[in-house]
Protein backbone atom coordinates (compact mmCIF):
# COMPACT_ATOMS: atom_id res chain seq x y z
CA UNK A 1 0.00 0.00 0.00
CA UNK A 2 1.20 3.99 -0.75
CA UNK A 3 0.37 7.30 0.17
CA UNK A 4 0.14 6.66 4.27
CA UNK A 5 2.53 9.81 4.03
CA UNK A 6 2.52 12.63 1.89
CA UNK A 7 5.91 14.81 1.44
CA UNK A 8 5.84 18.28 -0.33
CA UNK A 9 8.95 20.63 -1.43
CA UNK A 10 8.92 24.15 -0.78
CA UNK A 11 12.23 26.69 -1.38
CA UNK A 12 13.09 29.84 0.04
CA UNK A 13 14.44 30.39 -3.47
CA UNK A 14 13.18 28.55 -6.25
CA UNK A 15 16.06 29.74 -8.95
CA UNK A 16 19.46 31.04 -7.47
CA UNK A 17 22.17 33.05 -9.45
CA UNK A 18 23.95 31.16 -12.10
CA UNK A 19 28.11 30.47 -11.14
CA UNK A 20 27.72 31.88 -7.79
CA UNK A 21 29.78 29.74 -5.55
CA UNK A 22 28.72 28.64 -1.92
CA UNK A 23 25.26 29.46 -2.44
CA UNK A 24 22.87 29.10 0.62
CA UNK A 25 19.26 27.70 -0.12
CA UNK A 26 16.69 26.88 2.42
CA UNK A 27 14.79 23.46 1.99
CA UNK A 28 11.59 22.78 3.88
CA UNK A 29 10.16 19.45 3.94
CA UNK A 30 6.49 18.58 5.36
CA UNK A 31 5.67 15.51 5.80
CA UNK A 32 1.79 14.41 6.50
CA UNK A 33 -0.55 11.46 6.98
CA UNK A 34 -2.80 11.83 4.47
CA UNK A 35 -4.49 8.60 3.64
CA UNK A 36 -8.34 8.52 4.67
CA UNK A 37 -8.73 5.78 6.44
CA UNK A 38 -5.35 7.13 8.71
CA UNK A 39 -7.99 9.92 9.56
CA UNK A 40 -10.66 7.36 11.33
CA UNK A 41 -7.48 5.58 13.43
CA UNK A 42 -6.63 6.23 16.78
CA UNK A 43 -3.37 4.52 17.90
CA UNK A 44 -3.36 2.02 21.11
CA UNK A 45 -1.23 3.94 24.36
CA UNK A 46 0.69 2.35 26.77
CA UNK A 47 1.25 5.06 29.39
CA UNK A 48 3.01 5.75 32.56
CA UNK A 49 1.86 8.99 34.33
CA UNK A 50 5.01 9.80 36.99
CA UNK A 51 3.89 12.39 39.29
CA UNK A 52 5.62 14.74 42.02
CA UNK A 53 4.06 14.59 45.25
CA UNK A 54 6.73 16.24 46.80
CA UNK A 55 6.22 18.79 49.75
CA UNK A 56 6.45 22.33 47.11
CA UNK A 57 3.05 20.72 45.16
CA UNK A 58 0.86 21.80 47.81
CA UNK A 59 -2.07 23.45 47.12
CA UNK A 60 -3.07 24.19 43.75
CA UNK A 61 -0.34 22.53 42.54
CA UNK A 62 -1.75 18.94 43.57
CA UNK A 63 -5.12 20.02 43.41
CA UNK A 64 -4.79 20.85 39.68
CA UNK A 65 -2.74 18.07 39.14
CA UNK A 66 -5.63 15.02 40.53
CA UNK A 67 -8.16 16.97 38.00
CA UNK A 68 -5.92 17.06 34.97
CA UNK A 69 -4.76 13.34 35.82
CA UNK A 70 -8.34 12.56 35.99
CA UNK A 71 -9.51 14.02 33.18
CA UNK A 72 -6.73 12.20 30.93
CA UNK A 73 -7.86 9.03 32.36
CA UNK A 74 -11.31 9.56 31.63
CA UNK A 75 -10.35 10.38 27.44
CA UNK A 76 -8.03 6.95 27.25
CA UNK A 77 -9.79 4.14 25.42
CA UNK A 78 -10.28 0.99 27.50
CA UNK A 79 -7.89 -0.95 25.25
CA UNK A 80 -4.82 1.44 26.81
CA UNK A 81 -2.92 0.42 29.20
CA UNK A 82 -1.52 3.39 31.97
CA UNK A 83 0.29 3.25 34.96
CA UNK A 84 0.29 5.73 37.97
CA UNK A 85 3.43 6.31 39.76
CA UNK A 86 3.79 9.13 42.58
CA UNK A 87 7.10 10.26 43.71
CA UNK A 88 8.47 12.42 46.60
CA UNK A 89 12.00 10.79 48.26
CA UNK A 90 9.85 7.79 48.32
CA UNK A 91 7.95 5.92 45.34
CA UNK A 92 4.49 4.22 45.08
CA UNK A 93 3.39 2.68 42.53
CA UNK A 94 -0.22 4.06 42.88
CA UNK A 95 -1.53 1.85 39.71
CA UNK A 96 0.19 -1.13 38.11
CA UNK A 97 0.17 -1.19 34.87
CA UNK A 98 -3.78 -1.89 33.48
CA UNK A 99 -5.87 -1.35 30.98
CA UNK A 100 -8.11 1.78 31.21
CA UNK A 101 -11.31 0.60 32.14
CA UNK A 102 -12.29 0.84 35.71
CA UNK A 103 -12.41 4.64 36.05
CA UNK A 104 -14.33 5.45 39.16
CA UNK A 105 -11.72 3.10 40.60
CA UNK A 106 -8.81 4.93 38.90
CA UNK A 107 -10.61 8.11 39.73
CA UNK A 108 -10.20 6.84 43.56
CA UNK A 109 -6.95 6.66 43.90
CA UNK A 110 -5.63 9.75 41.96
CA UNK A 111 -8.21 11.32 44.58
CA UNK A 112 -5.63 9.75 47.25
CA UNK A 113 -2.29 11.78 45.96
CA UNK A 114 -1.40 14.11 48.69
CA UNK A 115 1.43 16.21 48.71
CA UNK A 116 5.03 15.46 51.32
CA UNK A 117 8.60 14.85 51.31
CA UNK A 118 11.20 16.17 49.05
CA UNK A 119 11.77 14.97 45.43
CA UNK A 120 13.60 12.28 43.81
CA UNK A 121 12.87 11.65 40.05
CA UNK A 122 14.84 8.45 39.47
CA UNK A 123 13.14 6.50 41.69
CA UNK A 124 9.94 7.77 39.75
CA UNK A 125 11.62 6.95 36.57
CA UNK A 126 13.02 3.05 37.03
CA UNK A 127 9.35 2.38 38.34
CA UNK A 128 7.90 4.01 35.34
CA UNK A 129 10.20 2.18 32.86
CA UNK A 130 9.19 -1.17 34.62
CA UNK A 131 5.57 -0.61 34.43
CA UNK A 132 5.62 -0.01 30.66
CA UNK A 133 7.73 -2.61 29.41
CA UNK A 134 5.05 -5.09 31.07
CA UNK A 135 3.15 -4.23 28.48
CA UNK A 136 5.49 -2.79 25.61
CA UNK A 137 4.22 -3.40 22.17
CA UNK A 138 5.74 -1.53 19.07
CA UNK A 139 1.73 -0.95 18.12
CA UNK A 140 1.54 0.80 20.82
CA UNK A 141 2.37 4.30 21.40
CA UNK A 142 4.95 3.64 24.70
CA UNK A 143 5.47 6.83 26.53
CA UNK A 144 6.52 7.87 30.07
CA UNK A 145 4.62 11.60 31.16
CA UNK A 146 6.76 13.51 34.08
CA UNK A 147 5.45 15.97 35.89
CA UNK A 148 7.83 17.67 38.94
CA UNK A 149 7.94 21.51 40.21
CA UNK A 150 11.50 20.42 41.82
CA UNK A 151 14.90 19.58 42.08
CA UNK A 152 15.97 16.58 42.40
CA UNK A 153 18.03 15.91 44.77
CA UNK A 154 21.78 13.50 44.46
CA UNK A 155 20.15 11.53 41.91
CA UNK A 156 20.41 13.62 38.65
CA UNK A 157 23.17 10.88 36.94
CA UNK A 158 20.58 8.56 37.80
CA UNK A 159 18.07 10.67 35.93
CA UNK A 160 19.88 10.39 33.35
CA UNK A 161 21.40 6.84 32.91
CA UNK A 162 17.15 5.96 32.98
CA UNK A 163 16.73 8.28 30.45
CA UNK A 164 19.13 6.73 28.02
CA UNK A 165 17.98 2.80 29.08
CA UNK A 166 14.01 4.25 28.29
CA UNK A 167 15.60 5.63 25.02
CA UNK A 168 17.09 2.29 24.35
CA UNK A 169 14.17 0.80 24.44
CA UNK A 170 12.07 2.75 23.07
CA UNK A 171 10.03 4.51 25.63
CA UNK A 172 10.37 8.32 25.60
CA UNK A 173 9.85 10.34 28.55
CA UNK A 174 7.85 13.88 28.01
CA UNK A 175 9.61 16.13 30.61
CA UNK A 176 7.03 18.82 32.14
CA UNK A 177 8.50 21.39 34.66
CA UNK A 178 5.82 22.88 36.20
CA UNK A 179 6.73 26.93 37.85
CA UNK A 180 4.56 29.45 39.31
CA UNK A 181 4.44 32.59 37.36
CA UNK A 182 6.02 35.82 39.16
CA UNK A 183 6.75 39.78 37.68
CA UNK A 184 10.91 39.82 37.23
CA UNK A 185 12.24 43.44 37.56
CA UNK A 186 11.59 45.42 34.39
CA UNK A 187 14.70 46.56 32.37
CA UNK A 188 14.69 50.51 32.30
CA UNK A 189 12.09 51.69 29.55
CA UNK A 190 10.80 48.32 29.16
CA UNK A 191 7.45 46.61 30.77
CA UNK A 192 7.54 44.22 33.29
CA UNK A 193 8.36 41.04 32.37
CA UNK A 194 6.42 37.95 33.64
CA UNK A 195 8.71 35.39 34.59
CA UNK A 196 8.64 32.04 36.76
CA UNK A 197 10.05 30.75 40.34
CA UNK A 198 13.30 29.34 39.78
CA UNK A 199 12.05 25.54 41.18
CA UNK A 200 12.91 23.20 38.59
CA UNK A 201 15.92 22.13 36.31
CA UNK A 202 15.35 23.07 32.78
CA UNK A 203 18.43 21.20 31.95
CA UNK A 204 18.54 18.33 33.35
CA UNK A 205 14.50 17.83 32.02
CA UNK A 206 15.71 19.11 28.29
CA UNK A 207 18.47 15.92 28.57
CA UNK A 208 15.57 13.31 30.23
CA UNK A 209 13.34 13.95 27.09
CA UNK A 210 16.27 14.28 24.41
CA UNK A 211 17.99 11.46 25.58
CA UNK A 212 15.19 9.37 25.84
CA UNK A 213 13.68 10.53 21.91
CA UNK A 214 11.13 12.25 24.05
CA UNK A 215 10.31 15.88 24.61
CA UNK A 216 10.12 18.36 27.54
CA UNK A 217 7.76 21.51 28.37
CA UNK A 218 7.19 24.04 30.63
CA UNK A 219 3.90 24.52 32.14
CA UNK A 220 3.53 28.19 33.77
CA UNK A 221 0.73 27.63 35.99
CA UNK A 222 -1.01 24.54 37.42
CA UNK A 223 -4.09 25.75 35.93
CA UNK A 224 -2.48 24.50 32.43
CA UNK A 225 -1.81 21.41 33.21
CA UNK A 226 -4.66 19.46 31.98
CA UNK A 227 -4.79 21.11 28.78
CA UNK A 228 -0.95 20.00 28.99
CA UNK A 229 -2.51 16.32 29.69
CA UNK A 230 -5.19 16.59 26.80
CA UNK A 231 -2.69 17.94 24.18
CA UNK A 232 -0.08 15.07 25.07
CA UNK A 233 -2.84 12.38 24.77
CA UNK A 234 -4.15 13.72 21.45
CA UNK A 235 -0.99 13.98 20.03
CA UNK A 236 -0.34 10.39 21.29
CA UNK A 237 -3.59 8.90 20.08
CA UNK A 238 -3.10 10.67 17.03
CA UNK A 239 0.11 9.03 16.31
CA UNK A 240 -0.03 6.64 12.86
CA UNK A 241 3.38 6.90 11.09
CA UNK A 242 6.22 5.50 12.98
CA UNK A 243 9.71 5.30 13.09
CA UNK A 244 9.98 7.62 10.58
CA UNK A 245 13.63 8.56 8.76
CA UNK A 246 14.16 10.62 6.62
CA UNK A 247 17.32 10.34 3.90
CA UNK A 248 18.85 13.15 1.76
CA UNK A 249 20.78 12.26 -1.27
CA UNK A 250 22.77 15.11 -2.54
CA UNK A 251 23.97 15.81 -5.80
CA UNK A 252 27.78 16.07 -6.77
CA UNK A 253 29.51 18.94 -4.45
CA UNK A 254 25.98 20.35 -2.55
CA UNK A 255 26.82 20.16 1.24
CA UNK A 256 24.41 20.07 4.24
CA UNK A 257 25.04 22.30 6.75
CA UNK A 258 22.30 21.95 9.25
CA UNK A 259 18.79 20.29 9.36
CA UNK A 260 15.98 21.84 12.04
CA UNK A 261 12.92 19.72 12.73
CA UNK A 262 10.32 23.28 12.69
CA UNK A 263 7.20 21.29 13.91
CA UNK A 264 6.07 20.03 16.46
CA UNK A 265 8.43 22.07 17.97
CA UNK A 266 11.76 23.54 16.74
CA UNK A 267 14.76 21.68 17.53
CA UNK A 268 18.29 21.10 15.79
CA UNK A 269 18.34 17.64 14.05
CA UNK A 270 21.45 15.51 14.37
CA UNK A 271 22.63 13.76 11.15
CA UNK A 272 24.54 10.69 10.19
CA UNK A 273 26.52 10.34 7.08
CA UNK A 274 25.80 6.93 5.43
CA UNK A 275 27.91 7.40 2.12
CA UNK A 276 29.85 10.49 0.66
CA UNK A 277 26.47 12.09 -0.33
CA UNK A 278 23.88 10.54 1.95
CA UNK A 279 22.65 11.57 5.04
CA UNK A 280 19.99 10.28 7.80
CA UNK A 281 18.03 11.77 9.99
CA UNK A 282 15.83 10.48 12.64
CA UNK A 283 12.04 11.69 12.45
CA UNK A 284 10.59 9.69 14.91
CA UNK A 285 6.79 9.54 15.00
CA UNK A 286 4.33 11.34 13.04
CA UNK A 287 0.97 12.24 14.18
CA UNK A 288 -1.85 13.24 11.67
CA UNK A 289 -2.95 17.12 13.59
CA UNK A 290 0.95 18.76 13.00
CA UNK A 291 2.59 16.31 11.00
CA UNK A 292 6.46 16.86 10.70
CA UNK A 293 8.21 19.99 9.09
CA UNK A 294 11.78 20.10 8.33
CA UNK A 295 14.20 23.00 7.03
CA UNK A 296 17.43 21.56 5.24
CA UNK A 297 20.19 24.25 5.06
CA UNK A 298 22.17 23.28 2.09
CA UNK A 299 25.68 25.27 0.21
CA UNK A 300 25.56 24.89 -3.33
CA UNK A 301 27.99 24.59 -5.90
CA UNK A 302 28.24 26.82 -8.59
CA UNK A 303 26.51 25.97 -11.86
CA UNK A 304 25.21 27.17 -15.02
CA UNK A 305 21.80 28.18 -16.55
CA UNK A 306 19.38 25.27 -16.31
CA UNK A 307 17.38 23.59 -13.75
CA UNK A 308 19.18 20.59 -11.26
CA UNK A 309 17.79 18.48 -8.74
CA UNK A 310 20.27 19.34 -6.04
CA UNK A 311 18.95 16.37 -3.74
CA UNK A 312 16.31 13.60 -3.47
CA UNK A 313 14.63 13.09 -0.40
CA UNK A 314 13.01 9.82 1.48
CA UNK A 315 11.05 9.32 4.16
CA UNK A 316 10.79 5.42 5.21
CA UNK A 317 8.07 4.27 7.58
CA UNK A 318 5.67 1.92 9.58
CA UNK A 319 2.10 1.74 10.01
CA UNK A 320 1.00 -0.44 12.30
CA UNK A 321 -2.09 -0.19 11.80
CA UNK A 322 -2.59 -1.36 8.66
CA UNK A 323 0.49 -3.81 9.45
CA UNK A 324 2.74 -1.81 6.91
CA UNK A 325 6.40 -1.64 7.39
CA UNK A 326 9.64 0.58 6.17
CA UNK A 327 7.30 2.33 3.15
CA UNK A 328 9.00 4.46 1.10
CA UNK A 329 7.88 8.25 -0.22
CA UNK A 330 10.53 9.94 -2.06
CA UNK A 331 10.70 13.50 -3.56
CA UNK A 332 13.23 15.41 -5.71
CA UNK A 333 14.47 18.56 -4.46
CA UNK A 334 14.90 20.79 -7.64
CA UNK A 335 16.16 24.21 -8.26
CA UNK A 336 17.42 26.94 -11.19
CA UNK A 337 20.63 28.36 -11.55
CA UNK A 338 19.44 31.51 -13.77
CA UNK A 339 18.81 35.01 -11.40
CA UNK A 340 17.39 34.67 -8.16
CA UNK A 341 13.89 34.27 -7.54
CA UNK A 342 11.75 36.51 -5.05
CA UNK A 343 11.15 34.61 -2.35
CA UNK A 344 8.67 31.94 -0.58
CA UNK A 345 7.28 34.28 2.00
CA UNK A 346 5.78 31.46 4.19
CA UNK A 347 9.18 29.85 3.84
CA UNK A 348 11.02 33.08 4.91
CA UNK A 349 8.70 33.04 7.76
CA UNK A 350 9.91 30.11 9.13
CA UNK A 351 13.90 30.76 8.37
CA UNK A 352 12.73 33.98 10.72
CA UNK A 353 11.54 31.68 13.59
CA UNK A 354 14.08 29.28 13.62
CA UNK A 355 16.73 32.12 13.68
CA UNK A 356 15.44 33.52 16.83
CA UNK A 357 15.35 30.05 18.39
CA UNK A 358 19.15 29.66 16.75
CA UNK A 359 19.88 32.66 18.20
CA UNK A 360 18.81 32.39 21.68
CA UNK A 361 20.69 28.79 21.96
CA UNK A 362 23.67 29.74 21.00
CA UNK A 363 23.63 32.81 23.64
CA UNK A 364 23.04 30.60 26.37
CA UNK A 365 26.25 28.27 25.41
CA UNK A 366 27.81 31.68 25.02
CA UNK A 367 26.87 32.70 28.49
CA UNK A 368 27.78 29.62 30.19
CA UNK A 369 30.99 29.30 28.26
CA UNK A 370 31.67 33.35 29.98
CA UNK A 371 31.53 35.32 26.74
CA UNK A 372 29.02 37.51 27.88
CA UNK A 373 29.31 40.05 25.03
CA UNK A 374 28.67 37.50 22.98
CA UNK A 375 25.63 35.98 24.13
CA UNK A 376 24.44 39.86 24.95
CA UNK A 377 24.81 40.70 21.53
CA UNK A 378 23.20 37.14 20.34
CA UNK A 379 20.14 37.85 22.75
CA UNK A 380 19.68 41.60 21.41
CA UNK A 381 19.80 39.53 17.93
CA UNK A 382 16.99 37.40 18.89
CA UNK A 383 15.09 40.70 20.42
CA UNK A 384 14.91 42.27 17.01
CA UNK A 385 13.76 38.87 15.35
CA UNK A 386 11.64 38.54 17.39
CA UNK A 387 9.78 41.53 17.30
CA UNK A 388 9.78 41.27 13.33
CA UNK A 389 7.44 38.54 13.75
CA UNK A 390 5.37 39.51 16.31
CA UNK A 391 6.32 38.03 19.41
CA UNK A 392 6.81 41.08 21.36
CA UNK A 393 6.55 39.30 24.67
CA UNK A 394 9.29 36.76 23.87
CA UNK A 395 11.44 39.79 22.56
CA UNK A 396 10.74 42.09 25.74
CA UNK A 397 12.28 38.60 27.41
CA UNK A 398 15.36 38.34 25.30
CA UNK A 399 15.89 42.39 26.06
CA UNK A 400 15.72 41.88 29.36
CA UNK A 401 18.51 38.66 29.62
CA UNK A 402 20.25 40.64 27.29
CA UNK A 403 20.33 43.61 30.47
CA UNK A 404 20.92 40.92 33.05
CA UNK A 405 23.74 39.92 30.94
CA UNK A 406 25.35 43.57 31.12
CA UNK A 407 24.65 44.41 34.65
CA UNK A 408 25.11 40.98 36.38
CA UNK A 409 27.17 38.93 34.24
CA UNK A 410 24.45 35.86 34.17
CA UNK A 411 20.79 35.22 32.68
CA UNK A 412 18.13 34.90 35.06
CA UNK A 413 17.01 30.83 35.27
CA UNK A 414 13.44 31.87 35.14
CA UNK A 415 14.25 33.84 31.46
CA UNK A 416 16.21 31.62 30.40
CA UNK A 417 13.22 28.94 30.47
CA UNK A 418 11.02 31.13 29.15
CA UNK A 419 13.14 31.79 25.78
CA UNK A 420 14.16 28.38 25.47
CA UNK A 421 10.39 26.61 26.22
CA UNK A 422 8.65 29.76 24.09
CA UNK A 423 11.54 29.91 21.09
CA UNK A 424 10.70 26.04 20.66
CA UNK A 425 7.08 27.16 19.46
CA UNK A 426 7.57 29.97 17.20
CA UNK A 427 6.30 27.65 14.44
CA UNK A 428 3.01 26.48 16.16
CA UNK A 429 -0.33 27.59 15.31
CA UNK A 430 1.32 29.70 12.66
CA UNK A 431 -1.43 30.24 9.45
CA UNK A 432 0.26 28.48 6.28
CA UNK A 433 -0.94 31.42 4.66
CA UNK A 434 1.35 34.13 6.21
CA UNK A 435 3.22 36.37 4.48
CA UNK A 436 6.27 37.91 4.84
CA UNK A 437 7.26 38.98 8.44
CA UNK A 438 5.91 42.71 9.49
CA UNK A 439 8.42 45.26 9.32
CA UNK A 440 10.15 46.52 12.54
CA UNK A 441 8.80 49.26 13.81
Amino acid sequence: MAGELDLQIRLLHDAVNANVPQQLAYVLLDANPTDAQLQNVQAPLNLALVLDRSGSMNGAKIHNLREATKLLIQHMQPTDYVSIITFDDQVDVLVQAQPAQNIAQLMQVVDSIQDRGGTQISLGLQQAIDQVRRNFDPGRVNKIVLLTDGNSWGDEAACQALAQQAGQQNIPIVALGLGLVNVAPAAPGMPAVMGMSDDWNHALLDALGNVSGGTSELIQTPQEIAKVFQTILATSQATVVRNAELTLRLAQDVMPRQVWQTLPLISNLSQRAISAREIQISLGDIDKTTGKQILAELILPPKPMGKNRIAQAEIMYDVPAFGLAQQIVRADIVIEYATESPINPQVMNIVERVSAHRLQTQALSDAQAGNIPGATQKLKAAATRLLNIGESQLAQDAMQEANNLQQQGQMSSAGTKRLNYGTRKLTQQLDPNAGNPPPQP
